[in-house]
């Protein structure tokens, strides 16, 4: 892929990202109140509201104001400048790597947006699983870069190793 056809897939793909996430946060934030649960699918998909001031299972919430922000705003910002260079740079990305990148800047910056814009809090809502067995409540933009991750992940499976100094294929 060219450096242009890189920049214009990972852009489109982080819009639409960011797009869907902001969007079915607005949506829940109408339809549900705080304390609502709704179940669909025999209870296999919950809707709740959750304001998270975490990371990942609230994942440092219990962290200052202070420290949160600056890990959760400028360290989250800091490694999505990372991956932007990483992709405006590497001339060797392929189709999947691009998508996984552009799928991780969608959801990081639309969880980075809520944060700076909603007092460093991230609307959840989603919960899945069977029984006691569960996710944590999540949002699209989570959906977004765990997708990104695994898709960088397989890639990374798939491609084979190289020797340094050696001729790259």
């Amino acid at each position: 892929m060219s450096k242009k056809q890189r920049l214009t897939t990972a852009v489109l793909c982080a819009l639409a990202w960011i797009v869907v996430d902001q969007m079915t946060k607005a949506v829940f934030k109408q339809v549900l109140a705080p304390g609502d649960v709704k179940s669909f699918l025999a209870g296999s998909l919950v809707v709740l509201p959750i304001y998270n001031h975490g990371a990942f299972l609230s994942l440092g919430a219990q962290m200052s104001d202070a420290t949160r922000n600056m890990v959760f705003i400028y360290g989250v910002l800091a490694l999505l400048v990372g991956l932007f260079v990483w992709l405006f740079r590497s001339p060797r990305l392929g189709r999947i790597e691009v998508l996984a990148i552009a799928s991780i800047l969608g959801g990081g910056l639309s969880n980075l947006f809520d944060r700076c814009v909603y007092g460093g809090v991230v609307f959840d809502f989603l919960n899945m699983g069977i029984g006691q067995l569960r996710t944590g409540v999540f949002n699209v933009a989570d959906v977004g870069i765990m997708l990104g991750v695994a898709m960088l992940f397989f890639a990374g499976m798939k491609r084979k190793p190289t020797l340094p100094g050696s001729a790259s294929a």
